[in-house]
């Protein structure tokens, strides 16, 4: 028996909003801008970054270094370059600098994640140039423009070419399943639109990356699939979790979910526990903050099965991790991602009349689980570690969620299993 029905939750499908290339000769006042993005940065990490050692970084020196690359550069792009790459040497992923947006916004049309170690492609956009020149999941990326992604820097990449640089056409490298290799030049979408506010480019990047709506199916009269997007308020997992008390078996299908509300957490723990539990410690200059879940009406205690993958971070894995130290169910999948601190976005602004703004996210807190372990830079090890194949990729068979199936005493081939849920439009 399969009855899938997508949910009520919805997202906005917009894009990044950063000037493709950037190679504009720098004036004076270009010059000037730069030099009060660095004082901004330096002030910003100094006065809240949740180490006050800043975990021996010299930034100081750093700042000074940086500023003779920003007096030397040639061009904008050169320059940001140089400021970017201040904040990549802390290789914290919640401290990152974010330029001012652009006039004009790229889409890839294709994404790729790490599974296992490896990078490949995970989605195409069947209308992109990508997918003309035959780009498809499963491949192995092998190079893309001048790096080597891999699992520890495809974060860096992300916010590289997401956010900082994005780029009109991207050289490509990746080895098919069948072990051949392909060089190939992708041409981007890209589409002119008004400025907008740093704030708004940073929501816009990050709604581009997640997928619009959650989704269940009730795979077997006792067990239900939740693809669960992103954490949001209590109010709107509520139908989810009613559905999966019905059923009795829940496969909750963390995969590619970045996180969300703090609340949102601590709202999904309260319904899937019958007593208090602690979501978290948090850990900054002005002391420890605990936030503890407190059940409310009647929560699914029925048998549940967690699935991650390296597109899981922050709130997913610190689900995941509370699943697993409260014995309270099965985690199955890829390593998560490894990033769970918290931060604060510091937004600035430049000029009179014409204002430039951009903006600092510095990490306020050190996020450790009650087992007082963190996940940061490490994720979370699945009780199962399963991994798709490129031949799996390529052929959209889905080998997790059918084993997750058999482990809620279901029965679902891999094959089955990948065509659940409706495929979702790649917008990167």
């Amino acid at each position: 028996m399969r009855v899938c029905a997508l949910g009520l939750l919805t997202g906005v499908a917009v894009g990044v909003a950063t000037a493709v290339g950037g190679q504009f000769a720098l004036s004076k006042t270009d010059r000037d801008l730069h030099r009060q993005m660095l004082t901004d940065i330096r002030r910003d990490v100094e006065q809240n970054y949740y180490d006050p050692k800043l975990r021996g970084i010299d930034l100081a020196a750093n700042v000074e270094a940086v500023k003779a690359k920003v007096d030397a550069a040639s061009s904008t792009a050169e320059a940001i370059d140089a400021i970017t790459g201040l904040l990549f040497d802390f290789k914290d992923s919640h401290t990152s600098f974010y330029p001012p947006p652009r006039a004009t916004r790229t889409r890839y049309g294709w994404s790729m994640a790490a599974v296992g170690e490896p990078v490949l492609v995970v989605g195409v956009d069947p209308s992109s140039d990508a997918a003309k020149q035959g780009l498809a999941p499963g491949d192995l990326v092998v190079a893309l423009n001048r790096f080597q992604p891999t699992r520890a820097n495809l974060w860096q990449i992300a916010h590289y070419y997401g956010i900082v640089r994005p780029q009109a056409q991207q050289h490509v490298v990746v080895r098919k399943p069948d072990g051949t290799e392909r060089a190939l030049d992708i041409r981007s979408r890209t589409e002119n639109r008004p400025v907008v506010q740093v704030t708004d480019a940073i929501e816009e990047a990050f709604d581009d990356i997640v997928a619009d709506t959650d989704a269940d199916c009730l795979v077997a009269p006792g067990i239900v699939v939740w693809q669960m997007t992103e954490f949001r308020f209590a109010d709107a997992m509520r139908p989810f979790i009613a559905k999966a008390r019905k059923a009795g078996s829940l496969v909750l299908d963390l995969r590619g979910n970045s996180g969300g509300l703090v609340d949102g957490l601590k709202g999904l723990v309260a319904m899937v526990f019958d007593k208090d539990i602690l979501v978290q410690r948090r850990l900054g200059r002005k002391g420890e903050v605990l936030d503890t879940a407190k059940p409310k009406g009647t929560p699914f205690l029925g048998k549940l099965i967690v699935l991650i993958d390296s597109r899981s971070a922050s709130a997913a894995e610190m689900l995941a991790r509370i699943v697993q130290i409260e014995k309270r169910g099965t985690v199955i999948g890829d390593r998560s991602g490894g990033k769970v601190m918290t931060s604060l976005l510091l937004v600035h602004s430049f000029g009179v009349g014409n204002v430039t703004r951009y903006a600092t996210s510095v990490t306020v807190g050190d996020v450790r689980m009650s087992d007082g372990g963190s996940l940061e830079g490490t994720g979370v090890t699945p009780d199962e570690l399963l991994l798709p194949t490129q031949a799996d990729l390529a052929a959209f068979r889905d080998p997790v969620l059918a084993r997750a199936v058999v482990l809620a005493g279901g029965s679902m081939s891999p094959e089955e299993a990948g065509k659940l849920f409706p495929r979702r439009p790649v917008r990167r």
